[in-house]
């Protein structure tokens, strides 16, 4: 099997989408972060309850993980990774909408297992792209960049 050889001009191109797009997860982040407290307020949860529906978050990114590897295989890093930015960013507003613990619970469960498979596809994206070289360090600083945005 012959190696692809990129153009210059297209790999910093690619370099810089994908930086784009880590930058984007670390605004999404940190936005989340931001609007906690309301959260907590608006579920009339107390700290210790927050804490047991945060862990859902934790938990849906777990579940969620080995499918984001099926996605990306099957329909590409690229196309994949649109759709599950997307599908991330749309469930931010999820955990805003909880009356309850238990809606709280599904929203971070929801929230979570979609950052997971998007974080899983932006990462498969960015090493695929990278050439050979590592490009972790600064897609990690566009992260924290997007994450003083909020």
């Amino acid at each position: 099997m012959s190696e692809v050889v990129y153009d210059r001009h297209e790999v910093k191109r690619a370099r810089y989408a994908v930086a784009a797009v880590f930058a984007v997860h670390g605004a999404v982040t940190g936005s989340f972060a931001t609007r906690v407290p309301w959260i907590q307020d608006h579920a009339h949860v107390a700290a210790g309850w927050l804490g047991f529906a945060l862990a859902f978050g934790a938990f849906g990114a777990s579940c969620s993980m080995p499918l984001a590897g099926w996605i990306t295989h099957r329909f590409g890093s690229r196309t994949a990774l649109r759709g599950l930015i997307a599908m991330w960013t749309m469930s931010l507003i999820l955990p805003s909408l909880a009356p309850n613990l238990v809606t709280l619970c599904l929203a971070m469960f929801t929230y979570g297992a979609s950052a997971g498979m998007a974080d899983v596809a932006m990462n498969a994206l960015g090493r695929w792209r990278s050439s050979g070289s590592s490009t972790s360090r600064s897609c990690r600083a566009c992260t924290a960049c997007g994450a003083r945005a909020p």
